[in-house]
């Protein structure tokens, strides 16, 4: 049995290139023989609630077909002892915390589709399309992939500086397909000064600058889409994927609260009637 844990010093230092970095990692495990089913490239600021991994190769186990496995992402921040500092990371966790219960929402629409409603062909469409023309479901932390489909798939794009994780996925999902875990898959850390894809201290220049630089790759990302599935098959996914956006965020989801909301108030309700508890406590003793 080879080591549990093997850290290694990058000789090449890459100087913000992740992608590189896990592909790095990746090759030299292999060179060492080190045997494995599934590959977790979490992030070193990252992690992981207990029992994880377990679950994960549960779900593997269960869907064979799939080679993606990914989960929510629940933020959290290490607070600065300067209050203005901390405001504004206050305000980025809230919004972090935002976008990751939205996607994990449309990811458990999704997974319903295919398990209760029995359309599985339906949430293979869905999640595949979603990789093609929609935003992340989740970040590389969130999710663990097959070992011998990061081979096949040539693991990530070392010529891609940022979102190397959205286009290394989009090319696993696509190919492989996904499952849904439906819990907290890792716990991604927000507000640090080190991050790469939103930093804190940049100035407004900088900033400028990277979101310039993630323009030009999302754009260069979508020409290769178009080159590899022709323009109009792409364009077509890409409307009937926006109506069923559409039909998720203004009819779904907004649905899916107000029942929630009227269980809640009908609980609420349950526990103020006098004698509730008194009448079940009755009943469940008689029945005996």
């Amino acid at each position: 049995m080879g080591p549990c844990v093997v850290y290694l010093r990058n000789p090449r230092p890459t100087g913000g290139w992740p992608g590189k970095v896990r592909n790095y990692g990746f090759e030299i495990s292999r060179a060492m023989g080190i045997q494995a089913r599934f590959v977790h490239f979490l992030d070193d600021d990252d992690t992981v609630p207990a029992g994880h991994y377990e679950n994960v190769k549960r779900a593997f186990g269960d869907n064979p077909q799939v080679g993606v496995v990914f989960g929510v992402l629940e933020p959290f921040c290490v607070f600065s002892q300067d209050l203005e500092r901390r405001r504004r990371q206050e305000t980025r966790l809230a919004q972090i915390r935002q976008e990751f219960s939205h996607a994990a929402r449309v990811a458990r629409i999704y997974h319903h589709i295919g398990s209760t409603m029995r359309m599985g062909a339906l949430r293979r469409w869905l999640y595949r399309s979603h990789a093609l023309i929609g935003g992340n479901l989740f970040l590389c932390s969130g999710a663990v992939i097959r070992h011998e489909h990061v081979i096949e798939l040539g693991a990530f794009d070392p010529h891609i500086r940022i979102t190397e994780d959205y286009e290394f996925f989009t090319r696993a999902i696509v190919a492989k397909g996904v499952h849904f875990l439906g819990r907290i898959s890792a716990n991604y850390r927000v507000g640090g000064a080190d991050s790469l894809w939103n930093p804190m201290e940049l100035s407004t220049q900088a900033e400028v600058q990277l979101r310039a630089e993630v323009a030009r790759l999302l754009q260069s990302r979508y020409l290769r889409l178009q080159s590899e599935f022709g323009a109009v098959r792409l364009k077509l996914t890409a409307v009937a994927f926006h109506l069923a956006t559409w039909i998720i965020d203004s009819l779904l989801i907004p649905l899916l609260d107000r029942c929630a909301l009227v269980l809640i108030r009908r609980e609420k309700q349950r526990r103020r009637t006098p004698g509730s508890n008194r009448a079940l406590t009755a009943i469940a003793s008689g029945s005996r």
